[in-house]
């Protein structure tokens, strides 16, 4: 038995499997802890000695050199590992390596990956949540320390999936997650009707389409941007969104999938927005006019997209919300974001009754329980609603026993709907 005692109740054991390719004794070990003494300790270092050759046997050989380099040896091969394996997009490898660059390598990064604990963990995540930051409080905001708890967790998921780790140093490890509420970002009805007014009279043909289309079916600002003429289908009046415009520092613009499989949807639009359809395909033809051969479009001009820049690409997908912005604080209208039009969209039709399952198809929610989370407030104004109609329902009835000349049975005219 191999081991050696490193402080009062830490010990390390070690294995070796072989030899190297250069003859070198290939050798593991591991820490263990414990209060045990004597027998009772010779009889626990024994047994975990078993234990650790049984878990070196089963180990990836190919792995064994990622569980004894540090975290950050790790998180820069686990980046590229889910690049190469197509488990993530460009948009959020810059989020994974951002926080990782930012807090979570320089607090840990040079820790040995396969001696992490849950202590550990616990003490960075610790360290995370008191580190300054720039904020109004100078701290990290809840749904920030969410974000690093996040993909700690997903790596070392990874980890455990890959046979990397035996032991996931972030189990039983949670954050308080923020609250995910709408709060004041949306208008009301008389806030939309001014909105239009101005929209109409101040507005371009290629705006007004643009924010009458996010008004009414609630998409993203990606995928409205990424929208092309041979997803419109003018006819039948609706819109397929399949692709989102995505942005990151590395890759600059580019056009990918949607968020997610539920994503992927066809929406209906309002009869509406076929003229200004119609006249916004126009204006867009002239302009590749005049633009000629600097234009950067397809050679099926149904592949073009629907907003472009002057020479036929796709809007930068911050573009529309900044042009919103300027628009609304110039006619000093109440100030929501972009993306509070969509906002708008889901309250307006929450509001008129329309059921919750149907509202979370056209934002292209992967779960309804995500949009009942979002618009939970605004539900209970339907829930009232619905209470008020069976109110109606139930006075209306007592009212007609009351004045009728029933047999005295006391039963009302209400029945029972099987």
């Amino acid at each position: 038995m191999s081991y050696i005692k490193i402080e009062e109740g830490k010990y390390r054991i070690f294995v070796s499997d072989g030899t190297n390719l250069d003859g070198s004794r290939r050798r593991h070990s591991k820490r263990v802890t414990t209060d045990l003494k004597g027998r009772d300790l010779e009889r626990f270092l024994m047994l975990a000695e078993f234990d650790f050759e049984d878990e070196i046997r089963k180990k990836d050989p190919k792995f064994l050199e990622l569980n004894k380099g540090t975290l950050e040896n790790y998180s820069n091969w686990w980046i590229n590992y889910k690049v190469d394996h197509d488990e993530i997009e460009a948009t959020t490898k810059e989020f994974y390596t951002k926080r990782l660059n930012d807090r979570i390598l320089p607090f840990a990064g040079k820790q040995i990956l396969g001696d992490l604990t849950n202590s550990d963990m616990l003490e960075l995540m610790k360290m995370i949540k008191e580190s300054p930051a720039k904020t109004k409080s100078g701290k990290l905001s809840r749904k920030s320390i969410k974000h690093y708890h996040t993909v700690l967790s997903t790596m070392f998921n990874d980890a455990m999936k890959l046979k990397i780790l035996t032991e996931n140093p972030m189990e039983n490890i949670t954050v308080k997650a923020p609250p995910v509420k709408v709060k004041d970002n949306y208008w009301e009805l008389n806030e939309i009707q001014k909105f239009l007014q101005l929209l109409f009279k101040h507005a371009s043909i290629k705006h007004q389409l643009a924010m009458l289309l996010v008004m009414s079916i609630g998409n993203r600002a990606g995928e409205l941007s990424a929208l092309r003429w041979n997803r419109i289908d003018l006819q039948k009046m609706r819109v397929r969104m399949d692709e989102a415009n995505a942005y990151t520092v590395e890759t600059g613009p580019y056009i990918k999938d949607t968020k997610n499989e539920t994503s992927e949807r066809t929406v209906a639009f309002p009869p509406i927005l076929v003229n200004l359809f119609l006249e916004h395909r126009e204006n867009e033809r002239l302009k590749k006019e005049l633009a000629g051969d600097s234009w950067l479009g397809h050679e099926d001009p149904e592949e073009d997209f629907v907003f472009t820049q002057d020479k036929g690409k796709a809007m930068f997908v911050g573009s529309l919300p900044k042009w919103f912005r300027k628009f609304i604080k110039r006619h000093g209208l109440k100030h929501i974001t972009f993306h509070g039009l969509r906002h708008t969209n889901s309250t307006v039709l929450i509001g008129k009754g329309i059921n919750v399952v149907s509202v979370s198809h056209n934002l292209g929610h992967a779960r309804p329980s995500t949009t009942t989370d979002l618009y939970s407030h605004h539900l209970e104004s339907v829930e009232e609603t619905m209470a008020n109609i069976f109110e109606e329902i139930i006075v209306e009835n007592q009212n007609n026993n009351a004045t009728g000349s029933g047999s005295g049975s006391g039963e009302g005219n209400l029945r029972l709907v099987k």
